[in-house]
């Protein structure tokens, strides 16, 4: 059996891809090992395109509930359903140059679909989309024409919009320090 590393009370991690089950599995874990070692704050790089919703709420839950400091950075670019698990950090931060972007829920029905079928997939998309807008408007002081255009299509934020509109607290860059480590995610 291996000997546990140590971990540092403030801790730099990354985690790029896709919102999905086995990011969402990997992250409750890799949180799992901080939260046992004391790790006090961790900062997560944290870069992606978005996903699955269910897992996305499931961050978004998770990030918000806990016991640990938590910072998050958009160092490129963070969408869809990651920009609903981003929020859920006590502290978001953002790099000057990245974007953000939400839109409603998107399916895609196979040919030959039978209606019964599509309508289930169209109720489960609804309720997907009433939770996730609920979360934003929660958290996002977005001005009326915003959600407007929200209600048909993609709306894409830069950094400066971002700490407008409550996305993220300010504009700073991910900056470990030059003699840690950076755990991947």
């Amino acid at each position: 059996m291996a000997t546990p590393v140590s971990l540092p009370s403030e801790l730099y991690a990354s985690f790029t891809g896709a919102i999905n089950a086995d990011a969402l599995q990997r992250i409750t874990k890799g949180f799992d090992i901080a939260m046992t070692q004391k790790v006090q704050h961790v900062h997560l790089f944290f870069q992606s395109t978005g996903g699955w919703v269910n897992d996305g709420v499931a961050m978004y839950n998770y990030f918000k509930a806990l016991p640990l400091e938590l910072t998050v950075y958009n160092p490129g670019v963070v969408s869809s359903i990651a920009v609903v698990a981003y929020l859920g950090a006590r502290h978001r931060k953002t790099s000057a140059h990245a974007v953000f972007m939400i839109h409603r829920t998107q399916c895609n029905f196979p040919q030959g679909i039978p209606a019964s079928r599509a309508q289930t997939m169209i109720d489960a998309a609804i309720l997907d989309d009433q939770r996730t807008e609920a979360i934003l408007k929660e958290r996002l002081a977005l001005p009326a024409e915003k959600w407007a255009h929200f209600k048909h299509d993609d709306l894409h934020f830069s950094a400066t919009e971002a700490v407008e509109y409550g996305i993220a607290d300010e504009i700073a860059d991910f900056s470990p320090p030059s003699n840690g480590q950076i755990y991947n995610i």
